[in-house]
């Protein structure tokens, strides 16, 4: 069990380590040429520069890639359904983890080297200034939480894909529309994002990594079934 689990997790972060770099190096770029830019504009007008979208969409898509990029060759390898979910749950978590620690760190780092300029024309910006008070901790806690949810279910949508098909997956994507429909037309769905929105705290935050946790839970139940 052990040499499965380090099986395992070799082979999945030498997975990640060619799209890892990638993301980083463009995202650094793309933060390079913003400060540079901002050297060059006037007072009048501003540079926004944002790293928690990016790091979302990233987990999103590496979530459900690794279904087919990863999974397939690691149980023609001979590892078991149970290491593979365990090994598989780390893994995404700690690629979760690790994007926000690394963006909120230069965030931060910014900030506090770099800070007379950034407030006249460069800003860093995440969406938690909106709504508490934004600091270290909270972000890189709200990042990993929204981050590791969205994998899970991304996780979980390729699970669906790769085990029933495109009809299969898109039949019960398309049962979920018709609940999200169903729940907007008789209120209680808007009801329920009302009651969140109206006590939006850290504490939700949260509850979001907990729902993350249970959707990728529930995800065994396909995985215990795939066949390569």
């Amino acid at each position: 069990m052990q040499r499965e689990l380090k099986g395992s997790l070799y082979y999945l972060l030498a997975n990640l380590r060619y799209p890892f770099t990638i993301f980083w190096t463009v995202m650094i770029s793309a933060l390079t040429v913003s400060i540079i830019a901002d050297l060059f504009m006037d007072d009048e007008g501003f540079i926004a520069f944002n790293f928690s979208g990016s790091i979302y969409v990233f987990g999103a898509i590496f979530g459900a890639y690794i279904v087919k990029g990863a999974i397939p060759y690691i149980i023609k390898m001979g590892a078991s359904r149970k290491s593979l979910f365990v090994c598989a749950g780390i893994h995404l978590f700690g690629i979760a983890a690790a994007n926000s620690l690394i963006s909120n760190s230069i965030n931060s780092f910014l900030e506090n080297f770099y800070g007379s300029t950034l407030e006249r024309t460069l800003r860093l910006s995440h969406f938690s200034d909106f709504f508490m008070e934004s600091t270290w901790t909270a972000r890189v806690i709200i990042d990993s939480s929204i981050t590791f949810f969205l994998m899970a279910v991304a996780f979980m949508i390729g699970l669906v894909f790769y085990r029933f098909g495109l009809i299969g997956g898109f039949g019960v994507m398309g049962a979920a529309m018709v609940v999200i429909v169903f729940g907007i037309s008789r209120g209680w769905l808007l009801d329920f994002f009302i009651n969140i929105f109206s006590d939006f705290g850290l504490v939700f935050f949260y509850q979001l990594l907990a729902l993350g946790i249970i959707v990728y839970f529930l995800s065994f139940i396909l995985m215990k079934k795939i066949t390569v």
